[in-house]
């Protein structure tokens, strides 16, 4: 049985499909939490399942974990690499850090979320600019790989993002994608169209991996740091919806995913030449 969402749950995913809400959301986000340059990833996280967890998760090893399975063995050192809803920075920072691309760029729909980051991330060979997914402020070409983590759930249209993310990619360029998908196939963020948009689109798919066992240890290992975090941080009468968005264990996506309504996915994609 599906959980019964309360009427607050229900008013912020009625928002949520706003872009003008999202877009207030994420520079909200990086209002309030603007002198925190601690918290700076966003993700779900991931883990081995039955994995002995790190002796410490104060540094979001967990979020840096889920990014490293995302890129896999696709390569990034001296490429230009494109990461698309770059949120605060942190998956930009660690990347760049991690496999020395000779160009790091983070977007960002929230243009003070991308100002920050800017302000205290930026070094040479990374930079953060504000812009659309749909319509990125690129040449065609630009990227020898995207990665987009958690970000399709907020882009109502997958073939015009795939487009996009085509034409700034060059040919045999590379698109990974990681996010939660629902099953019920008339959702408007449901697995069925997102595959049904590749299939059409001017990628291969190279690989499809279900990862929903290990976000959800993630999330689990990680619930008491993130509700700390919130409970320090955020104004009484705003933790509720902080819960519901942070990928805590009373979130939404960690609700659909124990009960098997949503799917964590990992996509590897090929530019066609």
């Amino acid at each position: 049985m599906a959980a019964t969402k309360s009427p607050l749950q229900r008013l912020f995913t009625w928002l949520w499909r706003r872009p003008w809400f999202r877009r207030l959301f994420y520079n909200s986000i990086g209002f309030a939490f603007r002198g925190q340059r601690h918290w700076r990833m966003m993700n779900c996280g991931w883990t081995p399942p039955d994995a002995p967890l790190p002796s410490s998760l104060a540094n979001e090893e967990l979020n840096r974990a889920l990014y490293l399975r995302v890129v896999g063995d696709t390569p990034l050192a001296d490429r230009q690499v494109l990461e698309v809803g770059a949120g605060r920075g942190g998956g930009c920072s660690f990347l760049h850090e991690h496999f020395r691309p000779s160009r790091m760029v983070g977007l960002d729909y929230a243009g003070a979320s991308a100002r920050w980051c800017q302000r205290h991330f930026s070094r040479p060979g990374l930079e953060f600019l504000a812009g659309d997914a749909l319509h990125t402020p690129f040449p065609a070409a630009s990227f020898d790989a995207v990665i987009c983590v958690e970000l399709t759930h907020c882009v109502p249209d997958k073939p015009a993002f795939l487009r996009e993310m085509a034409r700034v990619l060059a040919s045999g360029g590379t698109l990974l994608v990681a996010d939660f998908f629902y099953r019920r196939p008339d959702a408007a963020h449901a697995l069925g169209k997102f595959q049904e948009a590749i299939a059409t689109s001017d990628f291969v798919l190279l690989a499809e991996e279900d990862l929903t066992a290990g976000v959800l240890a993630a999330m689990r290992a990680d619930g008491a740091r993130r509700d700390e975090m919130i409970q320090s941080s955020v104004p009484r009468p705003f933790r509720k919806v902080a819960h519901y968005f942070g990928g805590t264990t009373e979130s939404s996506t960690y609700a659909g995913l124990a009960a098997g309504r949503a799917v964590y996915l990992r996509f590897a994609l090929r530019r066609k030449p």
